[in-house]
């Protein structure tokens, strides 16, 4: 009888071991998937991040090789580096690179605010080119202070009252300039000479005249 009761105490220990064991294997097991489920915290807000179809900005928007780039350095400026009819005739010359001696001698000469007037005025404008043309020293001594009266003497050899369109410019006809000098106009083919200088360009209109870029600077006679 006593070795009947050490039999089934026995047992009802082993069974108890068993079962705390397979407690201990599940706790173990639901510890191990709460484990592996917080393994990255945010996940699921990184893949947001990443996914190409979350709205936001896309890749390479608003940058260039990874810097963010000025809205000025990209966008395209008002009025830019082209002449257009709503500005006036200074204004046209200015934004010009091919103009940019004859902005600076017009500014030198103070003929910036006549230019500005309502006119119209007829302008033969010479190109860098032109006045890169002109003897050594020559521009040069004509941007210095003692030689304004001069400088603007040549410069108002290029402007003509009046507003006056390549089709205007007739073979054989004669303008008088606002320093009261005499050009003459010729044509050989489809070019346009006025004194011996090619326009290059013609009709850049403008708020108060015209524009005609030359490939010469008109030199009046000392």
């Amino acid at each position: 009888m006593k070795a009947i009761t050490r039999m089934a105490y026995t047992f009802a220990i082993l069974c108890s071991t068993a079962l705390a064991g397979c407690g201990t294997t599940d706790e173990n097991a639901a510890n191990e998937t709460q484990q592996e489920s917080s393994t990255n915290p945010g996940a699921e807000d990184v893949t947001g991040m990443t996914n190409p179809n979350t709205p936001g900005k896309q890749a390479g928007e608003g940058e260039l090789g990874g810097d963010a780039v000025d809205a000025d350095m990209t966008g395209p400026r008002i009025g830019g580096n082209e002449m257009v009819p709503s500005q006036n005739i200074v204004e046209n010359i200015s934004v010009n690179n091919d103009l940019s001696m004859l902005a600076g001698a017009l500014k030198q000469a103070d003929m910036v605010k006549a230019l500005n007037a309502t006119g119209p005025y007829t302008v033969f404008a010479p190109k860098n080119t032109a006045f890169e043309a002109l003897p050594n020293g020559v521009l040069e001594d004509l941007m210095q202070a003692d030689n304004k009266q001069r400088l603007t003497a040549i410069l108002n050899n290029h402007v003509v009252a009046g507003k006056l369109t390549a089709a205007e410019l007739t073979d054989g006809a004669t303008l008088k300039t606002l320093n009261g000098q005499q050009l003459t106009v010729t044509k050989k083919g489809n070019d346009v000479m006025v004194n011996g200088a090619k326009v290059a360009q013609a009709d850049v209109m403008s708020e108060n005249g015209v524009i005609h870029l030359i490939e010469k600077v008109l030199v009046t006679e000392q």
